[in-house]
C-alpha cells in the first residue's frame, strides 16, 4: 500500500536475551502498513551487552531509525545460584550493568532506544520470580530518566494478546519463551513506537457533532433529545485527553452553531466542553472548505489536521478535496473506544509543558493578533505588549524542553546543533554556560521559547548554540540576548563575544538579523556562506531593540510559525488515511495480526514433483500444520521441509505445536530424520521413541566422518548450521540420546553413555581414524568416547570441544552477595531520615530480605530432593525395562543428564589430540565459560597432555549461528581436512 510517511534508508535493529528471530516477520509486516520504509535486522542470539558495549555492532551502526532490546533478567542469569544470596546478588549486578550499558550506549548513539523488559516465564520459583519482576521494574524506573531511551512496559503488549503468552515446549527446544500471538503483539507495539519516534504527531482534531460526538442530530433532537452512550463519551474522552497532550481540538459540523454550543453548555454529561475546544466551524458550509479555513486561522499546513466523522460522503469528499489531512470515518458507537485506542496519528515520545498549555497559548495568540491588528504603530504595540524576558540556567524540568528546541527549532537557529538532553546536561556540567530563555506579556506566557550555549575559549565567549521559536521574533528578544551575552562576556573579563553563523538551507533569518545589528562585525569564513559575528563585549551588551526596523526575513518566519510551506506531493499523502485506518481497526491484536500475515504472504507451492495427497487423519491433520506454518498451500505428503524453504526456528515452533496437541515431545532433530509430512506423522503416530539408532546425518557425502554429542538438552540440530559449512569431503552426524517411554535419558552414567554412543559410531564405521566432538556436554561425552575408543586400540584423530570444561573446573567466585546489597540498600534509605523514622523501614527491609532468602532456599532443596528422587526411580525403571508410571512428573533431560554428569571425573594423562573452542562473548545462557570458569582451560589441561586452545566468535551457544558459526567453521579447516595420517599429540598452553 501507499505510505503513511516514508522514511528511507531506516532501520530497526533488535537485540535480545533470548531467540527472537520470529519477531522480523510480523514486525516488517507492521511497518509496511504503517508505511514506515524501515528494514527490520535482528542482532546475534543473546548479545544485548556486546551490542551495547561495542561501537562497531548493529546498534551502535544503526543511525538512521530505531533501536530495540528486549530484555529478561532470568535470561542474563542463565542457571540458579548455588544459594539464594548468591542468586540476589547476580540479579543485582546484572540490573546495575544493564542500566549503565544503555547509559553508556546512549552517551554515543543518537539513535533512539526503546527497551522493554519482558515478563519471565511461568513455573519460576516464586522467590525467584519475585526478584526478577522487581529488578525488571528498577530498570525500567532508572532507564526512564535517560534521554533518547523509550521504555516499553509489558503493559503496552498485554492488552494486544488475549491468548497463551508462554511456550514452554518452544522455550525448550529453541529458548523461544513466547507464543507466535505474543510475538505478534509484541511486534504491533514495537511498530508503533518505531512510528511516533520517527513520524511527526499530528497537531490538530477535527471532530463532526451529530452521531460522532453524540448519538442523533440536536437540529432535530434538541439538547436533551441527543444520546450520550459509552462510545460517543469514548470519542469525548479520547479528544479532552488528546487536548491535555498539545492537540488542538476544533468542531466541523454542518449545523446551527447556537445548537451546538449550546450542548456544550447545557449537558452536565458531555465530557467535551467549550474550553477543550481551539476553534470551530459550524455552519452549512462545505466541510473541505471549513478545514481549510481552520488551517489558515492556526497558522498550520493540512497535514497537521486528523478529521474524523461518522458520515462516509463527508469522509469521501474530505480525502478528495484534501489528501494531506488524514480523515477516517468514525466506526459504529460500540467499536468506537478501540478503534481510537489504536490510533497512532497523535502518538508523541513525551508530552511538555508546552505541549499542555498548546489551546491556551494559540487563544492568547489571536488575542495578540487582533490587539495588533487595531493598532496603529508598531512601537506602540511592543511597548502595550508589557513583554518580560527572562534569561537564566535551565531548571530541573526544563532540560527536556531545551533539548526539543535544538531539535525543533531551523530557521533562526545559528548553528543548527541537534543535542539530545543527556548531551545538554553534560555540557553544562562540563562548564558550559546554558542558558534557557522564558518570555511572556499581558495575554499569557510564550514558555521556553529559546536556548543559549556558550564558552569561554581565549579571550572570547563563543556561541555554539543561538535559537529562538519563531513567534516571538520580531519583539526584542533576539537582541535582548545579544546584550546579555555581551554582559556576561565583560562580567568574565572576556573582550568579545563569538557568535558563528552555520548556513543551512533555513536559517536565513539568523543570519538577516545578525546582519541587521552586528553587520560591522562580521568575518566571512571560507566560500560557504559560513561567517563568524566577532563582537566587542561592551559592543554587544548596548545591543536594543528598535520596532519596525527588524530584518524583513525576520518578521515573515514570525508570521509563518508553524506552517509548512511546501505541499506534500501526492505520493506522500496518498493512503494515509486507509492505512491509519487499518492499523485502528484491522490490525489491532496478535491474534488479527496473524490471520492478516497469512492471508497476505500464503503461496502456491512451486516444487516440481507432483503433491501426494494425504491419506489419513494423522498426514492431513499435519499436512495442515506445514501449509500453516510454512505459508504454502497445495502441499504434499511427501513434500521436504527444507526444499520449502523451512528453517530451525520454525521447527521449533512445530514440535511445540505437536507437544501441545498430540502430547508427544519429539527432538527437533526429528525433522532431518522426517523431513515430510507422511514421515513425520508416522513419527508422531509412534511416539517420541521410534527411531532407527541414535545416528542423525547432518550432511552425507564425505568419506571421513565427524560425529557431535548432543548438547545438555538432547538436541542435535544446533550442529546443522556447522555441518553445512564443513568441507566437501565430510559426513558429519549428530549423536542423539537413547530414551525410553517417559524417559527421555536411559543412561544414569557419562561413561555408559559413551559406550551406547561408541558402539552406534563402531556401526557407522567400523575403526579409525575417529573424529569426535561437542557442544558443551557434548563435548564431555565425545571425551570419554574417545578415552574408551584409544582403550580398545583405536585411533582417534581429534575431539573437539566446543565450550566444554569438566565438572571439576572451578568457577569465579561471585562477588559482594546479598549483604553488600542489603548494606548499599540501607545506606539509601538512611539517607535523607531520622533514625526514629527510618529504623521501622530498615527492620522491615531486613525481615523481607531474610524471609525471601528462607523461602528460596527450602523451596529450592525440596526440589532437588525430588528432583533425587525421581532420577534413582528412573534408574529402576530402566533397570525393570519398565515404563514410567502415567500419573508420576516426568523429568526432563536436563535433570537426568545434570545428574550424570555430577558422577563424572575424566582420567587424567590421556595423550588424545583435543581442540578447546573457546566462545568469547555472550550473557545469561549464552555466556561463554571463560566468564565463569577461574581456569582458562576449563578443567582440561590437569586432564589431556594434547591441549590445543582457539578463542572463537559470539557465546556459549551463539558460536554455533549465524554469522559466528562461519568463524567457527573456518577454526576447525585445519581439523577436518584430509590427512594422510593421524595429527601427533602437541601441547599447547591454555591462555586467558
Amino acid at each position: 500500500m501507499t505510505a503513511v510517511d516514508t522514511v528511507p534508508d531506516k532501520a530497526i535493529a533488535v537485540s535480545a536475551s533470548f531467540t527472537a528471530e520470529g519477531l522480523e516477520a510480523p514486525l516488517a509486516f507492521m511497518l509496511d502498513a504503517a508505511g514506515l520504509a524501515m528494514g527490520v535486522r535482528s542482532a546475534p542470539y543473546n548479545q544485548v551487552f556486546q551490542e551495547l558495549l561495542a561501537p562497531g555492532s548493529m546498534l551502535g551502526v544503526n543511525t538512521g531509525g530505531v533501536n530495540v532490546v528486549l530484555a529478561r533478567m532470568q535470561d542474563f542469569i542463565g542457571e540458579d545460584g548455588t544459594t539464594a544470596a548468591a542468586l540476589a546478588e547476580r540479579v543485582d549486578r546484572v540490573r546495575g550493568e544493564l542500566v549503565d550499558a544503555v547509559r553508556h550506549f546512549m552517551q554515543r548513539s543518537a539513535t533512539p532506544l526503546v527497551v522493554a523488559m519482558l515478563p519471565s516465564s511461568p513455573g519460576l520459583d516464586p522467590v525467584v520470580s519475585k526478584q526478577y519482576d522487581d529488578a525488571h521494574a528498577e530498570v525500567e524506573v532508572a532507564l526512564a530518566s535517560i534521554s533518547g531511551v523509550l521504555v516499553m512496559a509489558p503493559q503496552a503488549v498485554d492488552p494486544l494478546c488475549a491468548g497463551e503468552r508462554f511456550d514452554a515446549d518452544a522455550d525448550r527446544l529453541a529458548h523461544i519463551p513466547f507464543t507466535d500471538e505474543y510475538i505478534a503483539a509484541l511486534a504491533i507495539a514495537l511498530a508503533r513506537r518505531a512510528h511516533l519516534l520517527t513520524v511527526p504527531a499530528r497537531k490538530v482534531l477535527v471532530l463532526d457533532c451529530d452521531n460522532t460526538l453524540w448519538g442523533g442530530v440536536v437540529g432535530e433532537d434538541g439538547v436533551d433529545g441527543i444520546t450520550l452512550d459509552p462510545g460517543f463519551l469514548a470519542v469525548q474522552r479520547f479528544a479532552v485527553e488528546a487536548q491535555l497532550r498539545g492537540v488542538l481540538v476544533c468542531l466541523a459540523s454542518k449545523n446551527a452553531e447556537h445548537d451546538v454550543l449550546e450542548v456544550l453548555a447545557q449537558r452536565p454529561d458531555m465530557l467535551l466542553k467549550a474550553e477543550h475546544v481551539v476553534s470551530h466551524r459550524i455552519n452549512w458550509e462545505h466541510k473541505p472548505g471549513n478545514v481549510a479555513s481552520l488551517a489558515q486561522e492556526l497558522n498550520l499546513g493540512l497535514d497537521a489536521f486528523v478529521f474524523v466523522d461518522d458520515n462516509p460522503v463527508e469522509c469521501g469528499q474530505m480525502r478528495e478535496a484534501l489528501p494531506e489531512v488524514v480523515t477516517l470515518q468514525l466506526p459504529p458507537s460500540a467499536e468506537a473506544a478501540s478503534f481510537l485506542d489504536h490510533l497512532w496519528a497523535f502518538d508523541k515520545p513525551s508530552v511538555t509543558q508546552e505541549d499542555q498549555r498548546r489551546t491556551a497559548m494559540y487563544r492568547e495568540n489571536a488575542a495578540r493578533d487582533s490587539f495588533e491588528s487595531q493598532a496603529g504603530d508598531i512601537g506602540a504595540f511592543i511597548a502595550a505588549l508589557e513583554l518580560v524576558i527572562d534569561i537564566g540556567a535551565p531548571c530541573e524540568a526544563e532540560w527536556p524542553r531545551v533539548a526539543q528546541l535544538t531539535h525543533r527549532t531551523n530557521q533562526f537557529n545559528f548553528t543548527t546543533r541537534r543535542r539530545s538532553e543527556t548531551e545538554m546536561r553534560a555540557a553544562a556540567a562540563g562548564g558550559t554556560t546554558v542558558l534557557a530563555v522564558q518570555v511572556r506579556d499581558r495575554f499569557g506566557d510564550y514558555g521556553l521559547v529559546g536556548v543559549v550555549a556558550a564558552d569561554a575559549v581565549g579571550g572570547a565567549l563563543v556561541v555554539e548554540t543561538f535559537l529562538l521559536s519563531c513567534r516571538v521574533l520580531g519583539r526584542g528578544v533576539e537582541h535582548r540576548i545579544v546584550a546579555e551575552l555581551g554582559r556576561l562576556a565583560h562580567e568574565r573579563g572576556l573582550a568579545s563575544v563569538c557568535l558563528p553563523y552555520r548556513k543551512t538551507s533555513k536559517n536565513e533569518p539568523a543570519r538577516a538579523f545578525a546582519d541587521s545589528v552586528l553587520a560591522a562585525h562580521r568575518h566571512q569564513r571560507g566560500d560557504g556562506g559560513d561567517l563568524d559575528y566577532v563582537v566587542p563585549a561592551r559592543a554587544a551588551a548596548a545591543v536594543s531593540h528598535r520596532p519596525g526596523e527588524d530584518a524583513a526575513e525576520v518578521v515573515e518566519a514570525r508570521r509563518n510559525d508553524g506552517k509548512k510551506k511546501p505541499a506534500p506531493t501526492a505520493s506522500s499523502v496518498a493512503g494515509r488515511s486507509a492505512a491509519y485506518a487499518r492499523l485502528a481497526a484491522e490490525l489491532t491484536s496478535g491474534e488479527r495480526l496473524i490471520v492478516a500475515m497469512q492471508r497476505a504472504a500464503s503461496r502456491q507451492r512451486d516444487l516440481a514433483t507432483p503433491a501426494v495427497a494425504a491419506s489419513n487423519d494423522a498426514e492431513r491433520d499435519l499436512l495442515t500444520r506445514w501449509e500453516r506454518l510454512l505459508g504454502v498451500s497445495g502441499l504434499g505428503i511427501d513434500d521436504d521441509y527444507f526444499a520449502l524453504g523451512g528453517t530451525s526456528l520454525q521447527a521449533a515452533r512445530l514440535f511445540a505445536d505437536i507437544a501441545r496437541s498430540h502430547g508427544v515431545q519429539l527432538p527437533m532433530t526429528t525433522i532431518l530424520e522426517a523431513p515430510t509430512p507422511r514421515a513425520l506423522a508416522a513419527r508422531v503416530a509412534g511416539g517420541a521413541n521410534e527411531r532407527e539408532g541414535n545416528l542423525i546425518a547432518l550432511k552425507t557425502g564425505g568419506s571421513r566422518n565427524l560425529f557431535l554429542v548432543h548438547d545438555g538438552d538432547g538436541e542435535t540440530l544446533l550442529y546443522r548450521n556447522l555441518a553445512q559449512l564443513a568441507p566437501a569431503g565430510v559426513s558429519v552426524f549428530g549423536i542423539a540420546p537413547v530414551s525410553a517411554a517417559g524417559i527421555p535419558l536411559v543412561h544414569a552414567r557419562i561413561e555408559d553413555m559413551a559406550a551406547a554412543y561408541v558402539a552406534s559410531v563402531r556401526r557407522r564405521q567400523p575403526a579409525g581414524p575417529f573424529l569426535l566432538g561437542g557442544m558443551c556436554a557434548g563435548g564431555l561425552i565425545a571425551f570419554e568416547m574417545a578415552r574408551q575408543l584409544e582403550r580398545a586400540g583405536e585411533t582417534v584423530e581429534h575431539v573437539i570441544l566446543m565450550d566444554t570444561a569438566t565438572p571439576q573446573a572451578a568457577r569465579k567466585p561471585w562477588r559482594g552477595g546479598r549483604a553488600a546489597n542489603l548494606g548499599q540498600r540501607l545506606r539509601e534509605l538512611r539517607a535523607g531520615r531520622s533514625a526514629a523514622a527510618a529504623a521501622p523501614v530498615m527492620a522491615g527491609l531486613i525481615a523481607k530480605k531474610l524471609w525471601g532468602g528462607l523461602s528460596y532456599e527450602v523451596t529450592r532443596a525440596a526440589r532437588r530432593l525430588s528432583n533425587a528422587a525421581r532420577v534413582a526411580f528412573a534408574k529402576r525403571v530402566v533397570a525393570r525395562g519398565a515404563a514410567w508410571p502415567p500419573g508420576l512428573p516426568s523429568l526432563d533431560f536436563r535433570t537426568l543428564y545434570v545428574a550424570a554428569e555430577e558422577q563424572y571425573q575424566p582420567v587424567a594423562g590421556s595423550h588424545l589430540p583435543t581442540l578447546l573452542l573457546r566462545a568469547t562473548s555472550g550473557e545469561g545462557g549464552d555466556v561463554p565459560f571463560r566468564e565463569v570458569y577461574d581456569d582458562p582451560s576449563f578443567g582440561w589441561l590437569a586432564v589431556v597432555d594434547g591441549l590445543r586452545v582457539v578463542d572463537v566468535a559470539g557465546g556459549h551457544a551463539g558460536m554455533l549461528q549465524e554469522p559466528h558459526v562461519r568463524v567457527l567453521a573456518e577454526s576447525l579447516e585445519s581439523v577436518l581436512a584430509p590427512r594422510a595420517q593421524p595429527a601427533a599429540s602437541h601441547r599447547e598452553p591454555a591462555h586467558a
